[in-house]
């Protein structure tokens, strides 16, 4: 049981630095980043810092339900139902703004930082929505996940 934990925990533990480092971004950098800026450009920031706000937050959301079903708080069928899907719309696998330079450098790379971590959580979704491991097997699993 300790491996998946501390597999979930350390996945946690990244997802919640990266949700920090854009905080940051959000508070410090951005405010600088957009001053010569018109409000289009200006809205478009923003939106693209929220892009990478929700992918984490799907993120880590999905993270602590994998928890919960290995704590025996939720079952694995309760995770799978639609009320349950966290990771949801293609805004968040997007990736056009990663190469667009009217976006300043340090949001374009969390954003590609978010959706790399995205697409690592979306295929682990596909493995748990798919191969229906139970709560043991989770547990035994050899941790070939990363």
């Amino acid at each position: 049981m300790e491996k998946p934990i501390t597999f979930l925990n350390q996945t946690l533990q990244g997802a919640q630095s990266l949700l920090h480092s854009t905080h940051e971004y959000i508070k410090w950098q951005a405010p600088i980043d957009v001053e010569d800026m018109g409000p289009h450009e200006t809205f478009r920031v923003s939106c693209e810092a929220m892009r990478v706000t929700i992918r984490m937050t799907q993120i880590i959301t999905w993270l602590m339900l994998q928890k919960a079903v290995l704590s025996g708080d939720v079952t694995r069928d309760e995770v799978l139902t639609e009320s349950y899907r966290v990771l949801r719309g293609n805004t968040c696998v997007d990736c056009d703004s990663e190469d667009d330079d009217s976006i300043p450098p340090r949001l374009r790379e969390l954003l590609k930082e978010s959706r790399i971590f995205y697409m690592r959580i979306l295929r682990l979704d596909d493995v748990f929505r798919t191969e229906h491991p139970n709560a043991e097997e989770i547990r035994s699993h050899p941790l070939g996940l990363n």
